[in-house]
């Protein structure tokens, strides 16, 4: 099985890839990808493509995305919005060629399920992921939409395994 946990941006998104091997599942890779594209419509066609390229390399089962924030600022929300939106489309394609099952998470819900704190700030969630899983920490590096994607990948292992779980 092979996740994606997907953090979005304006003109940004931040892949994790966790798949399961012969050691357990763990984190494979993470990137981010910051469009440089002029307009916004060939922005969210790259950013869209390189969300769907990735689900196919790594022949991606599930993929979680954080949902857009509806906040004070109606422009940025928008923009994250269409984001979400393109990239959504565009792993659709693979629902029917791969069976990859899409799913959106609030961020106040994974933080909660993750961190135990829905409400938890950046250095929380960096810390958090530094001292829970160092490993996943230094693919990370530096950017914190990558620790946020890791965590949201977190959050989607989390409930798959709760789901095997229930019996009936």
């Amino acid at each position: 099985m092979t996740l994606l946990g997907i953090d979005l941006g304006i003109a940004k998104v931040a892949v994790a890839i966790f798949s399961e091997g012969s050691y357990g599942r763990t984190l494979v890779d993470v990137i981010a990808h910051t469009s440089t594209s002029p307009t916004r419509d060939e922005q969210l066609a790259e950013l869209a493509s390189v969300s769907h390229n990735l689900a196919v390399f790594y022949k991606a089962d599930w993929c979680f995305i954080e949902e857009p924030i509806v906040g004070n600022n109606p422009k940025y929300s928008l923009k994250l919005a269409q984001t979400c939106g393109a990239v959504m489309g565009k792993l659709s394609h693979l629902r029917g060629q791969q069976s990859l099952d899409i799913r959106l998470v609030g961020n106040k819900t994974w933080k909660k399920e993750v961190l135990g704190n829905g409400n938890s700030s950046k250095d929380v969630i960096r810390s958090w992921v530094n001292e829970h899983h160092p490993a996943y920490a230094a693919l990370c590096g530096e950017d914190q939409d990558e620790f946020d994607a890791c965590c949201v990948g977190l959050y989607g292992l989390g409930l798959l395994d709760r789901a095997r779980q229930l019996t009936l």
